[in-house]
């Protein structure tokens, strides 16, 4: 059954009109809103909807009157009551107000901020249902999304491989940021004058489009388990110190970011603070921060500089009160330095068996010379170099190029190069087509956005005799599949890899061959 309330801002206990019939896809079905006297379907309504699956992105599907609701917060099997959140015409958005019936599935997170802070969307769904719907995911975005005839988009699915699990579902982060902030935040207004009232200071996690206040957290179970101690220790230091932490509407306040950082295969651990402050405001605090330096595995202590507007410091400096600015992390028999902001995969054991999938995939001999696009601090085709003549790779952060430099001859590995810069510009003038390298195995890490179009023209100019995309988005994946396919490439595999147990991201390997 479905039901319509008709207020814009719907409250709980508001009454709900049984005006409404059953879909014949068990989803719920409202009346015509003309005939039922009812306004059409806008932001605020209310209605009671069961979730019958998962969809890319990661927000449950109902159907109403057979057009499309995505309903983020809920998993297949519930019956929800959700508040309608835009119209797009074709579909809706919308958001669980009350969950009425749980479904068979469901099981109970492990988490006490699970949905709250945003991170662990299917914590209360059993892991191997994840894993399940992950797989069904990529199979539907590249069946709907891929843009080539209906003919050959219908034969994708079949190329899903079955999805590799992760080895660990909790404690597998190797990364952690929390934002500091305060817990609420009021606003006075006083002669035409905004005045921000700041409350409870706190450590924690931005929740989804709520970025101007913190939701406290004492515990988050996909990184160490020792973050709970590490959490009661930073609120004893923030109350003891009354270090003002940074308000994002009038860019005050010291403390800005936890990051947090460990060797999963080495057991270093870095904790670093950014703040909004120079050296010289700083050193006097420096004793403050030194409290911190007695914890377990403790090899980096930092505080880093950070004075723009942004989270993320363009131009950071670093002072190191203990050890060194990086930590040791080993994948496979290779070692590398993982300095604050280093790129490196967040899951260090599921990085393994990408890794592995990736080899699979390339099927490399002695004689291939391979590209790296996108190799972030170069541990894809540090990898593979042992299988081949040649690798080569490209990176657009300077920082980056610097690390892969740096872990590429602490490695000794002398069959790989680096070059700086964006994909489609080194591959249109440092590393253009019929240049210095026949590549005939492209390895492609993009980032969400997926490639460039340059960027795709210029891998298929080099007519590599094999693709093989790694992707964080199936969505933009199968965009670019769509470029390939309809210029001599056809798809072999899609190795779904789960990286990210309880969240919706998934992680593909796909094999374009030449034809």
């Amino acid at each position: 059954m479905s039901s319509i309330v008709n207020t814009d801002e719907p409250q709980e206990g508001d009454s709900v009109q049984n005006n409404t019939s059953k879909g014949d896809n068990g989803s719920a079905k409202p009346k015509d809103a003309k005939s039922s006297g009812l306004s059409p379907i806008r932001a605020g309504q209310q209605y009671i909807v069961k979730i019958e699956k998962l969809t890319h992105g990661g927000a449950g599907l109902a159907h109403m009157d057979g057009i499309p609701v995505f309903i983020a917060g809920s998993i297949p099997g519930q019956e929800v009551e959700i508040t309608i959140l835009k119209n797009k015409g074709s579909y809706y958005e919308a958001k669980v107000f009350k969950v009425l019936r749980k479904s068979k599935d469901e099981v109970m997170p492990k988490c006490s901020h699970c949905h709250d802070c945003g991170g662990c969307v299917w914590q209360n769904l059993p892991y191997n249902k994840q894993i399940a719907y992950k797989e069904e995911i990529v199979r539907e975005t590249l069946e709907h999304l891929t843009p080539v005839d209906e003919e050959i988009r219908s034969q994708l699915p079949g190329r899903v491989l079955k999805i590799i699990p992760s080895p660990q579902i909790f404690h597998y982060r190797n990364k952690l940021e929390l934002s500091f902030g305060y817990a609420n935040m009021r606003v006075e207004e006083k002669n035409g004058q905004r005045k921000y009232i700041d409350e409870d200071p706190t450590v924690g996690f931005h929740q989804p489009g709520q970025w101007a206040t913190v939701l406290p957290i004492s515990e988050c179970h996909l990184y160490d388990e020792q973050l709970p101690s590490l959490l009661s220790d930073v609120r004893t230091f923030l109350d003891s110190t009354r270090f003002p932490v940074h308000n994002p509407k009038t860019h005050n306040g010291l403390l800005r970011t936890l990051l947090l950082r460990r060797g999963v295969n080495t057991g270093e651990h870095m904790i670093a603070f950014i703040v909004k402050a120079r050296k010289r405001e700083l050193e006097p605090l420096f004793q403050h921060f030194m409290r911190f330096g007695g914890r377990s595995g403790l090899k980096s202590l930092l505080v880093i500089e950070n004075l723009g507007i942004n989270d993320k410091p363009e131009h950071p400096k670093v002072h190191a009160l203990i050890g060194e600015p990086y930590i040791k992390e080993r994948l496979f028999d290779l070692e590398f330095e993982i300095s604050p902001f280093s790129f490196f995969q967040t899951n260090t054991s599921g990085a393994e068996k990408l890794y592995k999938a990736i080899a699979d995939a390339t099927d490399l001999g002695p004689r291939d010379t391979v590209l790296d696009a996108y190799c972030g601090m170069g541990t894809i085709g540090q990898y593979l170099a042992r299988f081949c003549e040649k690798v080569v790779g490209i990176e657009s952060h300077p920082s980056a190029i610097e690390d892969a430099l740096k872990s590429a001859g602490k490695n000794r590995i002398g069959n790989i190069s680096f070059y700086k810069g964006k994909v489609e510009q080194v591959l249109s003038t440092q590393l253009a087509a019929g240049g210095k390298y026949k590549f005939s195995v492209i390895v492609v890490d993009p980032p969400r956005a997926g490639l460039h179009p340059k960027a795709r023209d210029a891998i298929i100019d080099h007519d590599p005799k094999k693709i093989v995309y790694v992707s964080c988005n199936t969505a933009t994946f199968a965009r670019d599949l769509g470029a390939f396919l309809k210029r001599g490439y056809e798809l072999r595999s899609v190795q779904p890899v789960d990286m990210f147990p309880h969240t919706a991201h998934i992680e593909t390997v796909s094999v374009l061959q030449k034809k």
